[in-house]
């Protein structure tokens, strides 16, 4: 297995191939939110880059509204994109339509891929048992960034996943995933220091969600890999 590392979807070539497994990464808060709403027993939940096209799409479906922009939530949506506040009660056995200002964009940037995984660190070890039951040959860690530009939380995360990747499938990092994996190295002690020093953690505490920093900072605290299926929802991975 061959890991790399895109630090800004921007990097990946322009197209990826069948062969191509993709891991989706935006810790704060995108892929934290989605893997945390399938915990808490939601179907599925379907990123939309667009405001406008999610609105349309949760009306078509029936499904529940969430995301943000600016680290809050639109008008008329029924939820934020916070992971520490959803509900149970909520979810359960709902589909939720999510459009961020990054996490989602970076989804559709992975068009082309044979398989498209959400990762967080709150599911690293899961997510990389998954790419080695499937004996990947090729895999992309797709840091979502924050408005373009480099997220150490993303590329911390992917570099989590990168070292799972090596321990449980033998896995060979190029240079992305290398330097992933030592800032991942250099912050494992203290990660809720690292988001929060991030530029997505500095917006995250300005908008006073910065709780939100402490549950997006759990290593390994969800036991499954997510999944986009045919009808472009993410799930549990095995789940349809």
């Amino acid at each position: 297995m061959i890991v790399e590392c895109a630090l800004l979807p921007s990097m990946l070539p322009e197209a990826l191939s069948a062969d191509d497994h993709a891991v989706v990464i935006d810790v704060v808060r995108a892929t934290s939110f989605l893997v945390t709403a399938l915990e808490l027993g939601a179907r599925g939940v379907e990123p939309v880059a667009e405001v406008a096209e999610a609105r349309a799409r949760a009306a078509e479906r029936g499904a529940l509204l969430a995301g943000e922009r600016g680290g809050l939530p639109p008008e008329g949506f029924d939820l934020g994109n916070s992971p520490r506040e959803l509900n149970a009660a909520v979810v359960r056995d709902r589909d939720i339509v999510l459009s961020t200002t990054n996490g989602t964009a970076a989804v559709a940037r992975c068009a082309g891929a044979g398989r498209v995984l959400a990762g967080a660190l709150l599911n690293a070890e899961a997510t990389a048992r998954a790419l080695g039951v499937s004996r990947a040959e090729r895999v992309w860690l797709v840091c979502a960034g924050s408005g373009g530009e480099l997220a150490l939380d993303d590329v911390a995360a992917a570099g989590c996943l990168a070292g799972q990747l090596v321990l449980s499938a033998g896995a060979e990092l190029r240079e992305g995933a290398r330097l992933a994996a030592a800032l991942f190295d250099q912050w494992k002690h203290d990660l809720h220091g690292l988001l929060a020093s991030s530029t997505s953690g500095r917006k995250l505490i300005e908008v006073g969600l910065g709780e939100d920093l402490r549950h997006c900072a759990k290593v390994d605290a969800l036991p499954f890999a997510v999944e986009l299926d045919s009808d472009g929802r993410f799930v549990k991975s095995g789940a349809r």
